[in-house]
């Protein structure tokens, strides 16, 4: 796997495992979550060393903080919203910094595809004030992740690698190389480096702002950040993946590519000046156009209307507002075919969370709190079994929150992974507080939504190796539970009739529903035998 080298037709996220292998990493974790969830899979089988699914972003980072003090190199991936939960450890790592090489890939989803929200994760690099590195295509994706490493050791900061769905997704031809050697294993005990308390975090913040000016000198070297200009009075600055989409139009128009934070403000300033017209295209909030407008007031793109602040952006983001901007003649673009009919995501048939739904909704909750997962397509017609969702792990506490104002028979639905994930400190929280609800803990035997992946409740590794294993029951018992009861997720009638009796119960009642994915068993099968790309 390692020796061979020559060409690949791979996805974005495969490009950003093998780039992650040939920088020589000795670990990789994640959490499931689209688009992020394939370069995990990817590198469990085809990266000889280890790789991890954690319960939750949180802990993926941490690990890989941990992996990182060893002197060893190691990915974390997760997609945007995970990025929320991995926010504490992020702001404080940054402080200490890191040994080894850590890359954060973070896999944004402009569109909300496959998400709650449209979030840039651009905003959280600068926040935490680390470098952040954004390809434009598969090839740069997985070159810059040798980047990323490099930078990373550099500089003693984690690097964040911010791909969209587009990328992430999307089939390119890609040059495989060689693969670095892994670090030699060096862990040092450093408590001034690695203690976040008040004797050092105030030292380390006024180290950590000293270097961003080494950061900025960085991107301007790296070429990552370019101009393209010939004496054409209007321009575009491409950010990331937009860089494809304007050099999809030929030379009409001068390029700034933007691909490092952060960087010299000058560089925006110089490729500005004498521009007619200027138009911002990055994918996510107006990160790069709030600096453009410092210096020049020719600038056209989301803030002020020309480009929508919802939404992806495109290939032909420019075609409403530019005549000829998507045929290069300035003639009016010529009109598309029908669009697609729409195909909103259903349970499929068969699935156990339709039936447990029937019974649910039969027994007639006031109001039933959801949660994140394949479950959460109950909301929608005919089941209509869900009231509201937020985030993950929302689903008791939001429960607990309306039953504590006199709300009867409230009920909050959770999936099997979600719960590990971020739905047991809320079942402690509703048990401390002695709310009445009813947990419905819907368990398929699976990451579902996002491909299959297994949980700590199955006896089953990222690589498809024996692992430990958990039990919900003993969990739920653990925390207090008032009542915990396993129901047969197709008993339709059976199940109506005990969520009558624990909705009116006092307490926090649990009841488990427990039916496999008819999907699981396929996959996993496929999942014994993977076949290596490389």
């Amino acid at each position: 796997m390692g020796g061979k080298t020559g060409r690949a037709l791979i996805s974005g996220n495969e490009a950003i495992g093998r780039g992650a292998i040939e920088a020589g990493i000795s670990f990789a974790v994640s959490y499931p979550g689209t688009p992020a969830t394939d370069i995990l899979e990817y590198l469990a089988k085809n990266f000889q060393g280890e790789a991890q699914w954690a319960i939750n972003e949180k802990i993926a980072l941490e690990t890989a903080i941990g992996i990182s003090y060893t002197g060893r190199r190691v990915i974390c991936s997760m997609k945007h919203v995970g990025l929320n939960v991995a926010a504490d450890p992020l702001m404080t790592v940054s402080y200490l910094g890191i040994k080894g090489g850590l890359v954060l890939v973070i896999a944004d989803d402009p569109g909300a595809y496959s998400s709650q929200n449209e979030q840039d994760s651009r905003f959280f690099a600068g926040f935490a004030k680390i470098p952040c590195l954004e390809p434009s295509d598969a090839q740069e994706a997985k070159d810059m992740m040798i980047q990323a490493f490099e930078l990373s050791e550099e500089t003693g900061l984690p690097v964040m690698l911010r791909t969209v769905m587009r990328i992430s997704h999307a089939l390119a031809p890609v040059t495989i190389g060689a693969v670095r050697e892994q670090n030699p294993l060096n862990l040092e005990k450093n408590p001034a480096e690695m203690l976040a308390v008040p004797s050092n975090v105030v030292r380390r913040h006024k180290a950590l702002n000293l270097k961003q000016e080494e950061l900025k000198k960085w991107s301007g070297n790296s070429g990552l950040n370019r101009i393209e200009k010939n004496g054409q009075k209007k321009g575009i600055i491409a950010c990331g993946l937009a860089y494809t989409y304007a050099k999809e139009y030929g030379d009409q128009y001068a390029v700034l590519k933007i691909s490092s934070y952060p960087f010299n403000e000058k560089l925006i300033e110089e490729f500005v000046s004498g521009l007619d017209e200027v138009w911002i295209l990055e994918e996510g909030y107006p990160l790069i156009e709030e600096t453009a407008r410092k210096y020049s007031s020719k600038v056209k793109g989301k803030i002020s209307g020309e480009l929508s602040l919802e939404g992806e952006l495109g290939p032909d983001a420019m075609a409403k507002y530019v005549p000829g901007w998507a045929t290069g003649t300035g003639a009016p673009a010529p009109s598309s075919a029908s669009p697609l009919p729409v195909r909103p995501p259903v349970m499929c048939p068969g699935c156990p969370h339709r039936e447990f739904y029937t019974a649910l909704k039969a027994a007639g909750p006031s109001f039933t709190a959801g949660d994140i997962g394949c479950y959460t397509l109950g909301a929608a017609p005919p089941l209509s079994a869900m009231d509201t969702c937020l985030c993950m792990g929302a689903s008791i506490s939001k429960a607990a929150g309306i039953a504590s104002q006199g709300v009867k028979r409230v009920a909050a639905v959770i999936g099997d992974s979600t719960f590990l994930h971020s739905g047991i400190p809320a079942l402690i929280s509703a048990v401390y507080n002695k709310a009445n609800i009813l947990v419905v803990i819907m368990d398929n035997s699976a990451v579902a939504m996002t491909g299959h992946q297994p949980t700590p409740l199955l006896s089953l590794t990222a690589k498809g190796e024996e692992g430990g294993k958990v039990s919900l029951e003993e969990i739920c018992k653990a925390c207090g539970a008032t009542s915990v009861e396993v129901l047969n997720a197709y008993d339709i009638k059976a199940n109506t009739e005990i969520l009558k009796g624990k909705l009116d119960a006092k307490g926090v009642n649990v009841v488990i529903s427990r039916g496999p994915c008819i999907l699981v068993g396929k996959k996993r099968k496929k999942q014994e035998t993977p076949e290596n790309l490389f």
